[in-house]
């Protein structure tokens, strides 16, 4: 198939890592890929084969695409005979465009990535908004891809029926993350934090959660990787060095970090299938996260901890669970068992051919 993708790659967030799976798996599979991007460096491609669009950043996970980026999408479909186009839905402005030249375009196919949120009423209230605008322009989609089957629901309430949306669930790369050399810690305790700074992310629950924990058992460690407004906090959480922060990392670089954690957290109020958490789950790591969308039938009592949002009482608590050397080897072993079972990128890509297939016969 010749297939065009619309997205942005190389952020450090879940879309784009997604969005990097999907690449490689079309170029692996034997697929003619384009892409139309606002990025400067993607992987697996060659140059001839990227098409590039001036972008302004709103924030740093959608852009402002110039006006001539669908007009861009348009002419190079038709002059490399483009069968489909599939859009990374909530990275740019484009994406609402698109619809309403569908004349000039072949079918077009979006994944949905905007989660659902709970949590407080801020947070809440912002992702509403966020979904009616993008549902303004995924109904005018030939086809919806959801990451998560809790989305359906939203979808109902829109009046889009099943028979338009697919459920892919995000996937990992279960080879590049795997568990890692069982080691002597004399005693340490090691939570590792990956995702963006940020209140949605319940970074502020997490570090309230930590530094209680800390002052009962000091034999405990919390590392951070990512990026956001709130890294002022993670500076002032504890002042012996126990909490540490290595900014933003390559994916290719965070298994290392996974491997030599003993918990995983992630307290968010958006959510999901969240990437981050199926990765630590693939290295082998037991998972503190939050009771919200596909996450509450994805960890199990005996993989993980599931809290209510808002709580840091919540994770401090599953801490104290976790205290637990025997507890946490044995739910590591279960979830990477599972992640091994109905997590691959291998199985997920067979799905979205599939998926393409269905939308080019009926359209």
């Amino acid at each position: 198939m010749r297939i065009g993708l619309i997205s942005k790659f190389g952020s450090a967030d879940g879309l784009c890592v997604r969005a990097a799976h999907v690449l490689k798996g079309l170029v692996d599979h034997g697929h003619d890929v384009h892409v139309f991007t606002q990025s400067d460096s993607i992987d697996s491609l060659p140059e001839d084969r990227i098409h590039r669009f001036r972008a302004v950043p709103v924030n740093p996970h959608f852009y402002l695409d110039s006006p001539g980026a669908v007009r861009l999408i348009a002419e190079k479909s038709k002059e490399h005979n483009i069968d489909l186009l599939h859009v990374q839905m909530n990275s740019s402005s484009t994406e609402f465009l698109l619809p309403f030249y569908k004349h000039a375009l072949p079918p077009i196919v979006t994944t949905f990535h905007l989660a659902y949120a709970a949590g407080s009423s801020v947070v809440a209230t912002a992702f509403a908004i966020a979904w009616k605008a993008s549902m303004f322009a995924a109904k005018r989609y030939d086809h919806i891809i959801l990451v998560d089957p809790s989305q359906q629901q939203v979808m109902d309430e829109y009046g889009i029926s099943e028979d338009k949306t697919s459920v892919i669930i995000n996937g990992v790369d279960t080879d590049l993350f795997c568990p890692g050399e069982g080691r002597n810690k004399n005693g340490w305790i090691d939570f590792v934090y990956v995702g963006r700074l940020a209140i949605d992310k319940g970074v502020h629950i997490l570090l309230d959660a930590f530094k209680e924990f800390h002052a009962e058992y000091r034999k405990s460690r919390l590392t951070l990787v990512g990026d956001g407004l709130l890294k002022a906090m993670v500076d002032d959480c504890v002042d012996d060095g126990s909490v540490r922060w290595l900014g933003v990392l390559d994916h290719q670089r965070v298994p290392e970090v996974l491997q030599n954690a003993d918990v995983f957290v992630i307290p968010q109020n958006i959510g999901g299938l969240g990437l981050s958490v199926i990765e630590a789950m693939s290295c082998g790591v037991p998972v503190i996260t939050t009771a919200i969308g596909e996450t509450r039938r994805l960890l199990g009592p005996d993989e993980g901890v599931l809290v209510q949002p808002d709580s840091s009482s919540a994770v401090l608590n599953a801490m104290r669970h976790l205290a637990d050397e025997d507890l946490r080897r044995e739910m590591g072993e279960r979830c990477r068992m599972k992640i091994l079972k109905n997590y691959s990128w291998e199985s997920q890509m067979e799905l979205l051919e599939e998926t393409y297939r269905k939308v080019m016969k009926l359209t």
